[in-house]
């Protein structure tokens, strides 16, 4: 929740800086300010707070939330759903387009030369976990993948011989274009990047984290992707699943381009 002097602060940002058209990536307080000066507004994004809100532990005691987040929301001019989205009653004008996501550039041949002779003819893994996600992986059975060699700009402490941790010169998306495969905990833009780089991807299951589900049925329905079970996940045992990955074929499969058709969408509203 916030003071409604925050609301009237929005409103008079939007006057003074003469706001055409309002784009949020998730964020429910600009939609009714907009809305409210008759300024259309577009929401990015394939769940909202609400989505979220409504599914954890407790909500029937956060009712009054759930109900403010629903009624910002439903002002919204135009949703705008990319792929692995969540659908909601409460916004009424919506639109589905492609993955968006960056996509980076190959320098497969650059890592080789810097990660020497240990990752030769062997499956290139990017790993991407985030921070809180290393923290629970047995990295000492990374080893017993046998076919694999691992890259990361996790910040992986105490890291196996088949794993180097790389630092910011080396991009996310570079990384994922030049692997052969991502290995992830299965978050809504390392997956869009890795399809739009037509790679595959293993990942862990999220089971207390709702966007998941819908990420799940995605990926199974489609056939790009491979779940973990948590015991396997964690115990770093892989090998397998990622073999089985890369059996899968991403090309052709899912929508692209949604960073095209979305600014096709915003150029439309603003003639």
């Amino acid at each position: 929740f916030y003071e409604n002097n925050q609301l009237e602060q929005e409103e008079k940002w939007l006057i003074k800086n003469q706001i055409d058209l309002i784009i949020s990536d998730i964020p429910s307080m600009p939609l009714k300010a907009g809305s409210r000066l008759k300024i259309p507004s577009i929401l990015i994004g394939n769940f909202t707070w609400h989505d979220i809100y409504s599914h954890l532990p407790g909500v029937n005691n956060n009712s009054e939330l759930v109900n403010f987040l629903a009624e910002e929301y439903s002002h919204a001019t135009l949703q705008i759903l990319p792929q692995c989205h969540l659908q909601n009653e409460i916004i009424k004008n919506k639109k589905e387009v492609g993955f968006i996501s960056n996509r980076g550039k190959n320098i497969r041949n650059e890592l080789e030369l810097y990660l020497g002779k240990q990752a030769k003819n062997k499956i290139l893994v990017f790993i991407y976990l985030g921070e809180n996600g290393t923290r629970s992986v047995d990295w000492k059975n990374l080893d017993e993948n046998k076919d694999c060699f691992f890259i990361t700009r996790d910040p992986i402490h105490h890291p196996a011989q088949s794993i180097s941790v790389l630092d910011e010169s080396f991009s996310y998306y570079d990384l994922m274009t030049s692997s052969d495969i991502t290995l992830t905990k299965g978050g809504y833009s390392t997956l869009a990047a890795t399809f739009a780089n037509h790679k595959p991807v293993a990942t862990c299951e999220r089971n207390d984290f709702f966007e998941f589900e819908a990420i799940q049925e995605y990926l199974l329905k489609n056939k790009i992707g491979i779940l973990i079970k948590d015991k396997a996940f964690y115990n770093a045992n892989w090998q397998e699943s990622i073999k089985d990955a890369l059996k899968l074929t991403v090309k052709d499969k899912v929508p692209l381009n949604g960073e095209i058709e979305t600014a096709n969408i915003i150029r439309q509203i603003l003639s």
